[in-house]
């Protein structure tokens, strides 16, 4: 009997990777969208929190 291992998917993006600060200010990126600029990591972190909640209907 052979039996493959279950390997879980990996994440196309990991959490860290979806952020990033140039002189304009923060930037999220996702599959199919990059926004910004956002005056503070916290701000741009919600509204990358709020598109994906969105996109997925989690949210209306």
């Amino acid at each position: 009997m052979s039996t493959t291992p279950k390997k879980p998917k990996n994440p196309l993006f990991k959490p860290q990777d979806r952020y990033f600060v140039n002189h304009r200010g923060w930037w999220f990126y996702t599959v199919d969208k990059i926004s910004g600029p956002y005056p503070t990591k916290a701000d741009c972190v919600d509204a990358c929190r709020l598109y994906i909640q969105r996109r997925d209907g989690v949210l209306s």
